[in-house]
């Protein structure tokens, strides 16, 4: 007896937890407007151009372009904390300036020569040693003497996509970042 009773409330239960399958709609777009094909906009270049103060008697400052990025440095007590680089690039010399801890800093001050190493995507390296600084408020001057500023510069117009840069002082501090050779080429010689 408990056999017969038990098959058929399995049915009945079998039956109520299957709902019945939902009818289809069709759907019609009645929209006036017709289909765009979407513009993909090339990425912007991360090279911006810019100009100095004018100096007295000229009526345009010398250009100049500009890259910034966030990175990391290193001391001999903290790793990894945060760096706000610029990379200023005229027709005459080139500087980077450093900040460290938040980008409203002053630009690092190095008193004794750093050494810059930088790696393009395909592997070429370049070594470069900078004892100048920017201006008075701090940075690094790559500048014409012993042909680093032309080096540098003929290594980031052949370069294409990431260049890993290293920056280390006589001390302990390393300064690690990135640059974007993409549009460099193009950025800079529209200043000449």
């Amino acid at each position: 007896m408990l056999k017969r009773v038990i098959f058929p409330v399995l049915i009945i239960l079998a039956a109520c937890s299957n709902p019945p399958e939902p009818k289809e709609k069709v759907v019609t777009n009645n929209s006036p407007s017709k289909h765009k094909p979407s513009n993909v906009k090339p990425a912007a270049n991360p090279w911006k151009t810019g100009s100095y103060a004018p100096k007295e008697g000229e009526t345009e400052g010398r250009k100049y372009v500009r890259f910034v990025t966030e990175g990391v440095f290193s001391d001999s007590t903290n790793n990894n904390n945060y760096l706000y680089a610029e990379v200023i690039v005229n027709t005459a010399n080139a500087g980077i300036l450093l900040r460290e801890l938040k980008k409203s800093n002053p630009a690092m001050k190095f008193s004794e020569p750093v050494r810059i190493k930088m790696i393009n995507s395909s592997g070429q390296e370049l070594q470069l040693t900078s004892g100048r600084g920017w201006n008075n408020s701090g940075g690094i001057m790559i500048e014409r003497n012993n042909n680093d500023y032309s080096q540098f510069r003929i290594f980031l117009l052949e370069c294409e996509g990431i260049v890993t840069v290293e920056i280390k002082d006589s001390g302990a501090k390393t300064y690690n970042f990135n640059l974007n050779a993409d549009g460099f080429s193009e950025s800079f010689t529209s200043l000449q």
